[in-house]
């Protein structure tokens, strides 16, 4: 019997980086414990955005993939787009759109799902609140981002009302390996749960 097939879609965080590092126990490797009977593609590449001109990012992402190839593919960007790039949140929001659109009308079928962006502490602050490069706070691109896929009836993990004590200012020192943005094993496992848990609730398995 031929595997279902799941495409992961991201930046550092879907690759798995803890700071110092590439691991191999990432959201990936433990998706894939829930998941025997599926093949799960990773393809997150570290400092990926959806705003970019690099191999990176999420149009390079979209122009070198198939969808036709895959019954689901997550999508889990923003955070560099946040901390490391000035195009406007309007700019951010239209880039996603246009790679949505794309890959639906590659394949009509594919179920896909948005996930909005970690909690990021650099300067040992919560950065929900303060403004980036672009001139728009992180709160602000996790709401952008949310209706953009929900304009394509698309669903979306927010880690804000999911799993609100996943990362947050008293643990993130323990929860993220550079204690900063990026994941420890421990919490990428955990990551993975809700993912999992997430795609039964939606019947996408």
């Amino acid at each position: 019997m031929t595997k279902k097939h799941l495409i992961m879609l991201g930046d550092s965080i879907t690759n798995g980086f803890d700071g110092a590092r590439n691991l191999t126990h990432n959201i990936s490797y433990y998706l894939q414990k829930f998941l025997p009977d599926w093949k799960i593609t990773n393809v997150g590449v570290n400092a990926g955005a959806i705003i970019g001109n690099t191999e990176r990012d999420l149009d390079f992402q979209v122009a070198s993939h198939d969808f036709c190839d895959y019954q689901i593919a997550t999508l889990f960007f923003g955070t560099n787009d946040f901390a490391h790039s000035d195009a406007t949140l309007d700019t951010v929001a239209a880039g996603l759109n246009q790679n949505l659109t794309r890959i639906k009308q590659q394949n009509p079928a594919i179920q896909l799902i948005g996930i909005l962006p970690l909690p990021r502490f650099d300067g040992g602050v919560d950065n929900q609140q303060i403004t980036g490069m672009g001139q728009y706070t992180l709160n602000e691109l996790d709401e952008q981002l949310q209706a953009v896929y929900a304009h394509h009836q698309i669903p979306v993990l927010d880690w804000r009302s999911v799993a609100p004590n996943l990362v947050t200012s008293d643990n993130y020192r323990t929860t993220l390996g550079d204690q900063r943005l990026h994941p420890n094993a421990a919490t990428y496992q955990r990551m993975a749960t809700i993912l999992y848990s997430f795609l039964q609730q939606h019947h996408f398995l």
